[in-house]
């Protein structure tokens, strides 16, 4: 295989996982978040919303499209986004916003000192929304204690003097928090559920969005050539968006590689096979009949 076929793999797979493709409440949420960053030109007190769902769903996505739409807008420092992981507290969060900024003392302060060259920091750069993506692991196993929401609560209480607004997003368990205390939801005030799509109520809006990503592989000169492509990529993901996009690019991998042009189901089958678990998806959904792929779909709860 060629350097330039190598190149082609990578600008089209690229192309695919930039790919923002708004739906549903995803849109509604993008449009909330967007609307977040107006609210100092508009003389209005910081706000914010919560987004949640299961995995796949899109939330890193949504956040992913607001930092990027953000940032061109308003600047670099106009938004900030960071990703908490297993473990995560109060401090470490306020660590990482820091590490956005550049703050070269991020990871070597108490947790006041953090507090305050935040507030200075979010002040000084004009900062319009923070994000903070996987929100869960603030409250490990999804039933926090008074003290860690009291501790969470405090933490937004010190950057309320900022302006600021926040977007919240994680796994549904975030939602104890918004469940726990009217501060909370005063302060976050709308909340998004994002969920899969569902056979047959949302066909018509899944096939809007498979189109979409085939529009943006043909605009590579690669050619997609399935039946019932649509259908076959909702059984095979279970209407999740992380998982089609995994399949897309790793069939786009598998025909460029074989030197096609040309995506077929057979590419799309090995696809499915290396990277959705049968708990997941149809993983043959490429290679039965179509009426197996709808019996399938439309019993998924």
């Amino acid at each position: 295989m060629t350097v330039n076929n190598n190149e082609k793999i990578k600008t089209l797979n690229e192309a695919i996982l930039s790919r923002c493709i708004p739906h549903g409440n995803f849109q509604k949420a993008f449009d909330r978040g967007m609307s977040l960053m107006t609210l100092k030109d508009e003389g209005m007190p910081g706000s914010g919303m919560i987004v949640h769902g299961n995995s796949g769903v899109g939330k890193t996505t949504l956040t992913k499209a607001l930092l990027k739409h953000g940032t061109k807008l308003y600047g670099e420092d106009a938004v900030i986004r960071t990703q908490l992981t297993s473990g995560s507290t109060v401090k470490g969060m306020f660590s990482e916003l820091l590490v956005g900024f550049g703050d070269p003392l991020a990871r070597r302060s108490t947790t006041k000192d953090l507090e305050r060259r935040l507030i200075a920091t979010i002040s000084e750069r004009k900062c319009r929304l923070i994000i903070i993506d996987e929100i869960q692991h603030l409250i490990p196993g999804g039933n926090p204690s008074q003290k860690v929401i009291d501790n969470i609560l405090n933490a937004f209480k010190i950057l309320d003097e900022t302006g600021v607004s926040f977007v919240l997003s994680g796994m549904s368990s975030v939602m104890v928090l918004w469940n726990a205390d009217e501060q909370i939801r005063s302060r976050f005030q709308t909340h998004y559920y994002l969920s899969h799509f569902l056979y047959p109520k949302d066909r018509s809006s899944w096939r809007a969005v498979t189109l979409k990503y085939v529009q943006t592989i043909g605009q590579h000169g690669i050619q997609v050539e399935c039946p019932d492509f649509e259908d076959r990529c909702y059984a095979a993901t279970s209407g999740a968006m992380r998982p089609l996009v995994l399949i897309l690019t790793t069939a786009i991998n598998n025909a460029l590689k074989s030197g096609s042009e040309t995506i077929t189901a057979e590419h799309l089958h090995s696809a499915t096979i290396k990277q959705i678990d049968s708990q997941d998806g149809l993983t043959d959904a490429f290679d039965v009949s179509l009426e197996k792929v709808l019996n399938f779909s439309v019993n998924l709860e």
